[in-house]
Formats: structure tokens, C-alpha cells, sequence
């Protein structure tokens, strides 16, 4: 079973891995998995449910929402109907928070690639997910103050450098508004050091755009096609996920 897990692992993590050249995570995300990695994942464990104490194990060691959720549904005395009602619920919510958490990247991006005042991409931020202007102060100065000492020996880049659409709301404005600081400070090419630390791979490709020097107008094209493409393709996988997990 591990080997089956390493193979989806490396299925999930291949697109990022080939952008940024780094080693991939040992976590997986199913944002960025293909849609074989639902067939080899789901298939894989059909074979092993009927073991003793799998199942809870599995949940145990499962960090991706989704599936989490989808094998803890498998786990209960729910019927098959209930259980399918619920998690085509708990799918249009992880996807809508999706969507909103792609656009405050996309608001990064964006602004970064004018140069932006990032007081004004806070404010596109906040028109997302609305937050108290006393928190939306605190986001900024936080956010100044790990510019100031991202270069001091010993500081945790990987906490304040990292995007991640699994994080929440508040941590994620933070990290993207450490980027819009530093676009303002570094050159576009200092940019392309930090992508190491990026789990993001849309973050990423938008970063890339502007340090290529594609102008606005084509980072924002860009950019929503591809947030179209992903959407639509995880409502594929949402569906692939229904079926195999009726299988097993």
C-alpha cells in the first residue's frame, strides 16, 4: 500500500514539480492531481476495505479535505443516497472556497505585475473575504515586517514565503501581501528564488508571467483561463470521486 501511495504522490505533485525544480512535497493536493491519480487512488483501496482497521487508519493518515471527508462518509452508517447528498455538498464548499482563494491570488498577481499599492490590493482582498479593518492593519504591517526581515539569518521564509489555497483566509492574504511588498522592493528576477517555497502552482505560474514580462493584460487573460480550466476539471474529478467511491 505504501508504493501505491508514493505512485499517487508522484502523480499528484509532476506538474509542480517540472515548474519550480524543487523536490516535490511529501504531502499530496488534490487541486493539482491528474485525474489518474483518482483511478489508481480509488481502485487501490477498493482492494483493502474489507481489511480489519484500514479504513480508520487510512482517515487517520488522509490529510487532503476531500478525501478525508469522502472515507469518513464511507466509515459511517449513512446510506449510500445520504452519503452521496453530503458530499456533493461538501464539494460545491471546498470548491467555491477554491475559487475564492485563486482569485485573492489572482489579485496578487495582478497587482504585482502594475506595481501596485498593496494597500489598494488589500482592499480588493477584503471585497473577497471581509475582514474587520483592524485585522486588515494588521495584515499590513505583519506583512512589512517580514519583508524587513526576510534576509536575516534564521528566518522561517518557508512560513511567510509559502502560498497554499488550503490555507485559511487571513494566513493567505498575509503570505500574498508579503509578495506585493517585496515586487516593490526586488527586482522581478529576485522573484523567481522565492517560487522554491510556493506550493501554488497557479500562484506560481502567474509570478512566472511577470518576471517573463508579459504585461498585464496577458497575465490576467492568462490567469483566468487557467482558473476556468482547473474549476471545470475539479468538477470532473469531484464526479470520478462518486463513482469509485461507490465501487469500493
Amino acid at each position: 500500500m505504501a508504493e501505491i501511495k508514493d505512485k499517487v504522490k508522484n502523480l499528484f505533485l509532476v506538474k509542480k514539480e517540472n515548474l519550480s525544480g524543487k523536490k516535490p512535497s511529501k504531502d499530496f493536493d488534490l487541486v493539482e492531481m491528474p485525474l489518474e491519480g483518482v483511478v489508481v487512488y480509488w481502485l487501490s483501496l477498493s482492494k483493502l476495505f474489507k481489511k480489519r482497521g484500514f479504513l480508520e487508519q487510512e482517515i487517520k493518515s488522509t490529510t487532503e479535505p476531500y478525501i478525508n471527508y469522502l472515507l469518513r462518509l464511507l466509515s459511517s452508517n449513512l446510506s449510500p443516497n445520504t452519503c452521496i447528498e453530503l458530499a456533493k455538498i461538501k464539494g460545491e464548499t471546498i470548491l467555491e472556497d477554491l475559487q475564492k482563494k485563486l482569485v485573492l491570488m489572482s489579485i496578487s498577481v495582478l497587482g504585482m505585475s502594475i506595481k501596485e499599492n498593496p494597500q489598494k490590493v488589500m482592499i480588493r482582498f477584503i471585497s473577497k473575504f471581509p475582514i474587520s479593518s483592524i485585522y486588515e492593519q494588521k495584515i499590513l504591517s505583519s506583512a512589512r515586517e517580514v519583508v524587513d526581515n526576510l534576509e536575516k539569518p534564521d528566518f522561517p521564509k518557508e512560513k511567510f514565503l509559502n502560498i497554499d489555497h488550503r490555507f485559511l483566509p487571513e494566513k493567505l492574504m498575509l503570505n500574498l501581501m508579503v509578495y506585493n511588498f517585496l515586487e516593490r522592493r526586488v527586482e522581478h528576477t529576485k522573484l523567481m528564488d522565492y517560487l522554491q517555497y510556493v506550493r501554488s502552482f497557479y500562484f506560481a505560474e502567474g509570478v512566472s508571467l511577470i518576471v517573463d514580462g508579459f504585461d498585464y493584460d496577458f497575465v490576467k487573460h492568462r490567469l483566468n483561463l487557467i482558473l476556468f480550466i482547473k474549476c471545470k476539471s475539479l468538477h470532473k474529478k469531484r464526479k470520478k470521486y462518486f463513482f469509485f467511491s461507490l465501487m469500493a
